[in-house]
């Protein structure tokens, strides 16, 4: 087992908790919950990066607190579950819309963006964010479903 079982019951809480909240019409999936499911399926066939999986998944779970910033409450929710990169990642996922749409005008914060080591594993995450918006998708999962996946992923990373 490659991530802790308590930590992944406490963030498929989370994402339970987005079960039924709506956000919007740029989500034509539905609910916050599909859409967090539609995106770490996404991120389990495409990825090899843990953190980078486990952020897809988690992403969005702070918009059971507030929509409008929720990157913010989800970075307070998932610390101590998650890796320090994974934190970074779902921090910044929506900060690195502002930067592609350039919207982002100091040049200090576009450095500090394009400029760090994970800036790549960003991106990933806001492909598979873009792409989790499918309509009639509904993704069945359970925590140990996607950690057995998760599992297999890493496995086949190794072996590679």
């Amino acid at each position: 087992m490659y991530f802790s079982e308590d930590s992944m019951d406490m963030i498929w809480g989370m994402l339970e908790a987005c079960r039924g909240l709506y956000h919007g019409p740029n989500h034509p999936e539905g609910d916050v919950h599909t859409h967090s499911l539609q995106c770490a399926t996404i991120a389990l066939r495409e990825g090899t990066d843990i953190d980078l999986i486990v952020a897809a998944l988690s992403h969005d779970v702070g918009k059971a607190v507030e929509m409008h910033g929720h990157e913010e409450h989800s970075v307070s929710m998932l610390d101590g579950l998650v890796s320090v990169k994974t934190l970074w990642l779902v921090e910044n996922h929506m900060r690195v819309r502002t930067y592609l749409d350039g919207e982002m005008s100091r040049l200090s914060k576009c450095q500090y963006l394009s400029h760090h080591p994970w800036f790549a594993e960003l991106i990933q995450l806001v492909r598979w964010d873009n792409m989790a918006r499918r309509p009639g998708w509904k993704p069945v999962m359970d925590a140990g479903m996607f950690l057995d996946r998760l599992d297999k992923v890493v496995d086949s990373r190794w072996q590679e």
